[in-house]
């Protein structure tokens, strides 16, 4: 089992239902390099609000695939949005990238990357 997501739990989250979670997973890799760079445009501009905002939804939808590092690391910007503490963001900010473009990959092992252009441009933020 992939430390990154947990599919058979990810499969739960689905009520079982295999075809709902396979297009819930390519929503996820069209929809996840604009989640990044909204993570990082909070960042850029020191907006605390909006930080807690992007990471939240980013932490959501890693926990529909059971993906606990990648919603760890999101709820962790979460916090320091709602804290407005931006301290240790550049390392919160590392450590989400490396947590989702490991989601990513496994799950387009899974399901086929279906926007490859927009992938790479996340590993490139």
């Amino acid at each position: 089992m992939s430390t990154l997501l947990d599919w058979a739990k990810a499969l739960q989250n689905a009520d079982g239902d295999e075809g709902l979670l396979i297009e819930l997973a390519g929503v996820f890799i069209d929809e996840c390099p604009e989640m990044m760079r909204q993570v990082r445009a909070a960042i850029d501009r020191r907006d605390a609000r909006e930080l807690r905002r992007a990471a939240h939804s980013l932490k959501g939808s890693a926990h529909i695939f059971a993906a606990s590092e990648a919603g760890a690391a999101a709820f962790r910007l979460e916090e320091m949005g709602a804290d407005g503490n931006f301290r240790d963001v550049e390392d919160g900010w590392t450590l989400l990238r490396f947590e989702v473009e490991g989601l990513l990959s496994e799950l387009i092992a899974r399901v086929g990357d279906r926007n490859p252009d927009e992938t790479r441009d996340t590993q490139n933020s």
